[in-house]
């Protein structure tokens, strides 16, 4: 039987946490009840062990439960924001709570399983990870060369992929292209510009 103290139950809440198992007091009543004993009686209530563990008890509590509609949001939000969906980088370092989700038998089964339902190619998504800083400049200036248009939207209509990859190996896209030794500025004001002069060119008398 494992001795409890404040600092081993603060621990053991830590961990819970970021296995990605929900840490409402429903959810700890039954997949953890032990926990939960030593907790109440070292603490005196779930919220003060969860506060001494260092978490926010206000965002545990409004914890909304994981479903397959929330599941595939979340996923398409962090594919919007660039973010590597590989798994494991989702599962241990962004989001291991929306991993564990996904991956449970009456949800998707499989990591793979919840990124194909959520309208995303997963063997691109796992390709991402080969992208390493030097072949992401290498491939933006063959681009370049070939006279195609890079400003962030027209790349990504072009290749979803590697503009997703140089934001998260770069930072953002304008600093991508600024290391592959282009110039950000004309790349990004060049289609506006030219859409400028061609409206300046039509309304001329």
């Amino acid at each position: 039987m494992r001795k409890w103290n404040k600092d081993t139950i603060a621990e053991e809440i830590r961990k819970v946490h970021e296995a990605g198992i929900n840490l409402n007091y429903a959810t700890i009543a039954e997949q953890n009840v032990a926990l939960l004993r030593a907790a109440t009686r070292y603490f005196g209530s779930w919220h003060a062990a969860i506060e001494y563990a260092g978490l926010d008890y206000e965002e545990i509590r409004r914890y909304r439960s994981w479903s397959k509609e929330r599941i595939l949001e979340e996923i398409q939000d962090l594919h919007a924001k660039g973010e590597d969906l590989s798994w494991r980088n989702v599962s241990t370092v962004i989001a291991p709570q929306l991993a564990a989700a996904a991956t449970k038998r009456k949800h998707f089964g499989s990591w793979r399983g919840a990124v194909n339902a959520a309208g995303l190619n997963y063997s691109t998504i796992r390709r991402y990870r080969e992208w390493d800083e030097e072949t992401i400049k290498t491939k933006l200036k063959e681009i370049h060369e070939k006279g195609i248009d890079m400003n962030a939207k027209s790349m990504e209509a072009y290749d979803i992929t590697l503009i997703t990859a140089a934001r998260r190996r770069f930072d953002s896209w304008d600093k991508a292209l600024t290391a592959a030794g282009l110039d950000y500025k004309t790349i990004v004001l060049r289609t506006p510009f030219k859409r400028r002069k061609k409206v300046e060119a039509e309304v001329k008398p």
